[in-house]
């Protein structure tokens, strides 16, 4: 503190010596018995006093501050009170030198009355001036330099001189207002002095003006109250005198003087230089601000006084190190300073006025300053940073050590309930003041550059920052009563903005760069808005005046929060709405919500920073789908209610990348939280619109544009026939089965040539299997050519049909292949099909491996071109189109089944008309009437729409009846059957393969009353119904095994699935594949790599190409979920390749299918890390699975296409409990050692092969955890223990569920013991068990068995004698390589059998005759066997019931 003022008495003027003199003689006289002389006295010296007073403030404003002027009469007024002044100084100089106080007090008395009526005429024209003063803003003028220190130093005084006349005058009620507003008046004059104890002559600085200019206005408001009071004294009617002047303190002339008005008054006087005010405190720190500019390195100086005498502060307290240390700060902040440095200063200057007043809360408030002195250090050394003192004295880190005691100590003595808050406040500058320590002794020890201390200073001062704002929000959070005046959204917003904070100093806290500093001074910025805000509801009493600053700083919080986003965006990974998938909408929200719903159950660690999002998410997905999802069911004409639903599914698609990118692991946390608080936004946004939208409309009222076409499931049969319904063309059938039959011996090429769609393959598919035909030729075998086909790939086709052949076939080349098909059709009489040639290449590649034996063998081909070559022996045989008769009558056929309704003829006619004779659009359109309704005005709408698309192009004839087809179908249907068109052209697939790739991809959805391989098994049947799909190939119960499609429809699938982004096909036309074979020659062993490796945007990916091209390209696919490969014709296709490139490449895969590649010997690296994997397939040399594979806990299907003897499966598979399908193709083991805890049974799965069994209690486990087991293709091995109890025919009675088993077994003859078969058995096979005949009644006894399979010496015996009463369900019989010689049937042998099949049982004397009677029997298959077999199925054949067929190999 300053002791030295230059404001001394010298300053005091003539009259106020005079005053003060003659006060002292009052004051020291004796007025016993005179008290009432004395008052009077005293009551005009008080009066000249307060007269003086006001002199002084005047003559201070009118010198001192500019605008004053502009106050009429002010200067004359000036003059004419310092004339006056004079003359009653004078007076009272003479009378106090004349001792007429102590000695004639009533003379004196008599002299001051005199003096006072000399001073009473100055009252009208001084209070004129003051109301005009409280007019003119005098905040907004400017204060000359204070050359005038004299006037300071009075004005000062004169300020308490008025307040000390109102004193005079007030009740005892106004006292206290008064004395605290004295109080404060006395504080500010003592900063003041003390402050301005310096050199202050040359300034000129507006905040120091603006700062000074309030004090004048206060001292005018005061001055103008006390004036009142004054005119009151003097005035015999003081009422009228009182008239209010002052619009700003009085309305309706209300009398300032007044208790009330009088107490309104002296509380906003206080508050206007009371220190808890923010506005004086922002103002006073601004002041003291310029103050130091003005003379720098004073700021430590002048926060003492602030503190000492503004606040009264005692230096002692042990708060005042930290308090004088943060104004400091503020102090010495630069004119231009940084964000972060801005923010640092609010939230000091937010904290700090409430250090004021002693608060309920004071712990907590010291706590929190001590954090900001440790904040305030760690910014002070970071400034230090870039000058040469930076880290050069350890004595900087004393103030670190001060605090810590501080806390230290202040922490014992805190309540309970804060002691934690304490400790954990100790903690954190403990921590702190050990790494600055350490981080001193590592700079000087040259461990670490300046740049590194720097950054580590930053990342422990954001450490603080983020800690304590995390901590004030999670309780800001909590007073939610609090927070309701800001809006529910509002509190959301600024709840998903700590979060977002939290998140991303949690990414970066380590690894900030200088790119990155500008964002994160801006959260620095924003987290400190949260601490203040907390401060206001913590330590504020809640006021109007501090709600509105609640909102202030609750309004620049979100606005700062908004802008921080918005940079955080373009940060941000962005999502390519352009690749959305077009088809399967509604089915994908089902997909979307199932798949939401299994994560939120299963709760990974990967989601907790957003698990409460992805909940409310949920939540809106569910309730905006409930309400807007019918619009698009009912095909709404509304054009604002179907933009609205399809923009929803482009958020539902972002919503799924974004949680899948969160549950992998892709990206920082920090983006993840803006995304998902975005996307809430937006779908909150679309409920808006769509609850405005809906208001007042019923979307059922308007009328459709399409007719709906209805959409029943197959429930009934999943037999499709495999011949599409042929309308007999005259007799083309009849023509092309006698040239294959009949004519030359010489090998003969019979062509059948067509446009596309008229029924080549079809005609040519009923003659392969017609009955003359198979009887005819030795050896049959069909090939699908293709536009783009590979020698090896129809070699293996036609070799293929060889049941003879192994498997080792596949590692032949190309040459040795040729030789080998060469050899099989040597001396036979063969039938070769060439579905779909577009060329003679095709022949004369494979012309070689055709040997011409003279033996009456045919080449017969089918194409949509003229194939005159002259190799081609025979003319082409062309199919016309059919006539308008024959298009309708299969048309009709295909729909009735037989005559067609009268209303419908008419139409119906029309509409195959339209079709052009083309049996493919026949079918078609066919399959869409079919489900349509069977009323005429439907019928004319779907003609008038065929009308509308008939294109005349020869190459697409009927691609417009075929689109008709695709467009009325159910959007399920609709992707299934765009999936089915980038299977590869012209081959067969699997069924099973198909549904379980449906599954994967959420095609199927869950329903209460079917499985989910049932429901997709409907579904195709749909679609095979539509004649949409043709069955290529079936089981023995009927069932399809496998399907195709026509290559039209598959050209249109996939024109289609590129039109919508459903999916995307690549093979070697496509970029980067063209030049590959250019470049390396084809070489298998050249490893061309493109420079710039391709990125896909599509959904799902499907590779046809050498696997050496895929593996070396590396492809990649940000958004991509499914990959399924293809491989085309590789000379060396056991070559391993290293496949790891796909789990960095693919990180959001669902289905990856890479059976047609070998992996090697390891399981890929990586592929547990795709944890979104629903269908997963590999192929490789593999010995075992690593435990590593439980990662994938949404695996559904698992296929592993071994190459070894045996593949040991991990102890974690017990914990893949999404499991449904698990299949290895050759021998697998559980290792049932070290189970993990969260292993158990694997309830959802339906299908296993092949594990490898033997008869013991670790095989009883393993079974007693596949309860709901369907089909199994299991190894029964031979049991180690030689006891007789050991080697046993397995119990497997505990898969009460299993319909399908097929056992084989290796080892010696079991011992005698009981067959236990699981119930519900429909299909059986079972393998070199060598059982004897009298055990299979225990088969014989399944009620449910269907097919039947004894291979490979299953029973062994010469005799097999069926009793009656079983296999009364069996369809299917297969009996191959058998010992079998005798064979009885009972009277009525298997009732329902349809399908015997006889293969290498040479020693059976004969089928017995019995199966002649049998009704339901349609074909006896023979393979073989011996001569007396065939001799007795002919008879049976003679004898049995008409159509029974009988093929003889």
């Amino acid at each position: 503190m300053a002791s030295d003022s230059k404001f001394s008495l010298f300053n005091f003027d003539q009259l106020e010596i005079a005053l003060m003199d003659f006060r002292a003689q009052w004051q020291t006289a004796d007025f016993s018995g005179h008290a009432e002389l004395h008052h009077k006295l005293g009551n005009l010296i008080l009066q000249l006093d307060h007269w003086s007073c006001l002199r002084g403030i005047l003559i201070y404003i009118h010198r001192c501050i500019h605008g004053a002027e502009k106050v009429q009469n002010l200067g004359s007024l000036i003059v004419k009170l310092e004339a006056a002044s004079d003359e009653i100084a004078k007076e009272l100089v003479i009378a106090r030198a004349q001792n007429l106080i102590p000695e004639r007090p009533r003379k004196a008395l008599h002299l001051l009355r005199l003096l006072e009526k000399k001073i009473e005429p100055f009252k009208p024209e001084i209070g004129q001036v003051l109301h005009h003063l409280l007019s003119v803003s005098l905040l907004e003028s400017q204060t000359s330099s204070l050359d005038h220190s004299f006037e300071f130093d009075r004005f000062l005084r004169s300020i308490q001189g008025v307040l000390r006349y109102i004193w005079a005058f007030v009740d005892d009620d106004q006292e206290e207002q008064l004395d605290a507003l004295a109080t404060k008046v006395s504080s500010l004059q003592s900063f003041l002095l003390g402050v301005l104890d310096f050199k202050f002559e040359s300034c000129s600085d507006t905040v120091i003006d603006i700062y000074l200019n309030h004090v004048a206005s206060l001292a005018v408001r005061i001055a103008y109250q006390s004036y009142h009071y004054w005119v009151r004294a003097m005035d015999e009617t003081p009422a009228q005198s009182s008239k209010a002047l002052d619009p700003l303190y009085l309305q309706h002339e209300i009398d300032p003087t007044t208790p009330e008005v009088l107490e309104s008054n002296l509380i906003f006087l206080q508050h206007e230089i009371d220190p808890k005010n923010p506005q004086f405190w922002e103002l006073t720190l601004n002041f003291l601000t310029s103050l130091n500019k003005i003379s720098p390195g004073r700021n430590e100086a002048l926060a003492d006084y602030f503190l000492c005498s503004l606040l009264n502060w005692e230096q002692g307290h042990g708060i005042f190190p930290m308090l004088k240390s943060l104004v400091a700060f503020v102090i010495n902040e630069p004119e231009e300073s940084s964000e972060d440095m801005q923010s640092l200063s609010e939230e000091i200057k937010v904290l700090l006025p409430l250090t004021a007043s002693i608060s309920a809360n004071v712990e907590e408030l010291y706590l929190f300053i001590c954090l900001l002195k440790v904040e305030v250090f760690l910014k002070e050394q970071l400034i230090l940073s870039s000058s040469s003192t930076f880290m050069k004295e350890k004595s900087q880190t004393k103030d670190l050590r001060e605090v810590l005691n501080f806390v230290g100590n202040f922490t014992m003595y805190l309540p309970q309930a804060k002691i934690e808050d304490g400790e954990e406040t100790f903690a954190t500058i403990q921590e702190k003041t050990e790494k600055v320590e350490n981080l001193y002794q590592s700079f000087h020890a040259n461990l670490i550059t300046e740049e590194e201390a720097r950054s580590l200073l930053y990342a422990w001062l954001l450490e603080v920052v983020f800690t304590k704002a995390e901590t004030v929000a999670s309780q800001l959070l909590q007073n939610g009563a609090s927070l309701m005046a800001f809006g529910e959204f509002q509190i959301e917003t600024v709840n998903q903005g700590l979060e977002l904070f939290e998140a991303f100093i949690g990414n970066h806290l380590k690894e900030i760069t200088t790119d990155m500093n500008s964002i994160v001074i801006q959260f620095e910025a924003a987290a400190r808005r949260v601490t203040s805000l907390f401060y206001s509801f913590v330590f504020e009493q809640t006021t109007e005046v501090i709600i509105q600053k609640r909102i202030i700083l609750f309004s620049n919080l979100l606005h700062k929060m908004e802008l921080i986003k918005s940079e955080l965006r373009e940060m941000s990974t962005h999502f390519h709405k352009s690749h959305i998938p077009k088809t399967y909408r509604t089915g994908f929200l089902d997909s979307l919500l199932y798949n939401i719903k299994e994560l939120h159950q299963r709760d990974p660690k990967s989601i907790a920073l957003v698990k409460h999002h992805i909940e409310e998410m949920l939540l809106d997905l569910e309730s905006l789908k409930l309400s807007l999802m019918n619009i698009l069911q009912q095909d709404s004409q509304d054009p604002d209610l179907k933009d609205l639903a399809s923009h929803f599914i482009d958020v539902a698609y972002e919503a799924e990348y974004v949680i899948d990118l969160i549950e992998v692991g892709i990206g920082a946390h920090w983006q993840h939280q803006l995304w998902i608080t975005d996307l809430l936004q937006e779908i909150k946004s679309i409920k808006t619109k769509a609850s405005q939208i809906f208001e007042g409309k019923t979307c059922d009222a308007r009328a459709p544009k399409v007719t709906k076409i209805s959409s029943p499931r197959l429930m009934q049969a999943r037999t499709p026939k495999i011949d599409e319904t042929v309308v007999c063309l005259g007799d083309q059938m009849k023509d092309t089965i006698d040239r294959l039959t009949r004519g030359s011996l010489e090998l003969d090429i019979i062509s059948i040539i067509g446009m596309p769609g008229i029924g080549k393959t079809t005609l040519a598919r009923k003659v392969y299997n017609d009955l003359r035909v198979e009887r005819c030729f030795y050896f049959r075998a069909w090939c699908s050519v293709s536009q783009e086909y590979h020698k090896r790939d129809l070699l293996l086709e036609i070799l293929s049909n060889d049941t003879g052949l192994k498997d080792g076939i596949h590692q032949m080349n190309d040459e040795d292949l040729e030789m080998k098909l060469y050899q099989c059709l040597k001396n036979r009489k063969y039938l070769i099909v060439m579905d779909d040639v577009w060329d003679a290449t095709a022949w004369r590649e494979l012309q070689r491996a055709f040997p011409n034996d003279k033996n009456g063998s045919r080449i017969l081909m089918t194409s949509r071109v003229s194939l005159e070559e002259a190799e081609l022996k025979t003319n082409p045989y062309s199919l016309r189109p059919f006539s308008s008769d024959e298009s309708w009558k299969l048309l009709q056929m295909k729909i009735f089944h037989g005559d067609c309704p009268e209303e419908l003829l008419e139409v119906g006619k029309e509409i195959a008309e339209k079709c052009k004779g083309l049996p493919l659009a026949i079918v078609a359109i066919a399959g869409l009437l079919e489900r349509a309704e069977k009323k005429q005005k439907v019928w004319k709408t779907i003609a008038e729409s065929l009308s509308s698309r008939i294109v005349d192009d020869r190459q697409t004839p009927c691609m417009e009846i075929l689109l008709l087809s695709y467009e009325h179908l159910p959007d399920h249907l609709k992707a299934c059957f765009l999936y089915i068109g980038a299977f590869l052209e012209d081959r067969d697939i699997p069924v099973r393969k198909l549904i379980r790739l449906w599954i994967a991809e959420g095609f199927i959805q869950k329903s209460k009353l079917e499985g989910l391989e049932d429901l997709a098994e409907d579904y195709l049947m749909d679609l095979i119904g539509r004649s949409l799909v043709t069955v290529s190939r079936k089981g023995t119960t009927g069932q399809a095994k496998a399907c195709r499609i026509h290559d039209l429809l598959r050209q249109m699938c996939l024109s289609k699935a590129k039109e919508e982004n459903f999916l995307q096909l690549i093979t070697r036309y496509d970029e980067p594949y063209t030049v590959f074979d250019d470049v390396d020659g084809g070489s298998d062993f050249y490893e061309y790599r493109p420079p710039n490796p391709v990125t896909y945007e599509k959904h799902r990916l499907f590779f046809n190409l050498k696997r050496k091209h895929f593996v070396n390209s590396s492809p990649s696919g940000p958004q991509t979920r499914s990959l399924i490969f293809f491989a085309t014709t590789d000379t060396n296709p056991r070559r391993p390749y290293d496949i790891s490139f796909i789990s960095h490449h693919f990180k959001l895969l669902r289905v990856l299918d890479l059976e047609s590649i070998n992996i090697g010997m390891s399981f890929p690296k990586g592929i547990e890390l795709l944890i979104q994997l629903r269908y997963l397939a590999v192929s490789g040399d593999l010995e075992s699975i690593p435990p590593s594979i439980a990662n994938l806990w949404k695996l559904e299907t698992f296929i592993v296409k071994g190459l070894t003897d045996k593949i040991l499966l991990p102890s974690t598979i017990w914990c893949m409990t999404s499991l449904r399908h698990l299949h290895v193709n050759n021998q697998v083991v559980f290792d049932l050692e070290d189970e993990p805890e969260n292993s158990s049974a694997l309830a959802n799965l339906v299908t296993l092969s092949s594990p490898s069994f033997s008869y013991g209690k670790d095989t009883e486990k393993i079974l007693s955890r596949l309860s709901n087991l369907c089909k199994l293709k299991c190894i029964f091995k031979e049991s180690w223990d030689s006891s007789e109890n050991c080697n046993q025919f397995p119990g497997l009675e505990l898969l009460t569920e299993l319909e399908s088993l097929k056992i084989f077994y290796l080892g010696k003859a079991l011992h005698p013991g009981e067959l236990s078969f699981p119930v519900n058995l429909k299909k059986l096979t079972l393998s070199n068990f060598r059982l004897p005949w009298d055990r299979i009644s225990a088969i014989g006894g399944l009620e449910q068995l269907e097919v039947l399979n004894l291979v490979s010496r299953a029973f062994e015996g010469s005799e097999w004698e069926m009793n009656e009463g079983e296999f009364l369900k069996l369809k299917f019989l297969k009996l191959d390589s058998l010992n079998i010689a005798r064979w009885t049937a009972s009277a009525e042998p298997l009732p329902n059998l349809e399908h015997l099949e006889l293969r290498n049982c040479k020693d059976l004397e004969e089928v017995p005759f019995e199966f002649a009677d049998i009704p339901n029997l349609q074909k006896i298959e023979v393979q073989f066997c011996g001569q007396s077999t065939e001799e007795s199925v002919r008879k049976i054949e003679e004898e049995g019931i008409e159509g029974l067929k009988i093929v003889i190999h």
